[in-house]
């Protein structure tokens, strides 16, 4: 696989989210995971952008919908 596909880069600044908001919504729904204190993104796949998310003990995969209106045909992510 190509090194432009492989492993994850800093997030665009268009696709950056506020992470205290995501760790407010683990404390409350998700208990079993820890705080999340950083993010990357992966690199391609940008039709739904998907994050490596990073706690002191764990990494998780988060992926969610690009910013923006979404065409009707779109794939969903919800």
């Amino acid at each position: 696989m190509s090194e432009q596909f492989s492993g994850t880069k800093e997030v665009s600044e268009f696709l950056k989210f506020d992470l205290e908001k995501l760790n407010l919504y683990i404390k409350e729904n998700c208990q079993a995971i820890s705080k999340i204190n950083s993010y990357e993104q992966f690199k391609g796949g940008q039709s739904n952008p998907s994050y490596l998310l990073i706690s002191d003990n764990e990494k998780y995969v988060l992926r969610r919908k690009p910013p923006g209106k979404l065409l009707k045909s779109a794939h969903a992510v919800d």
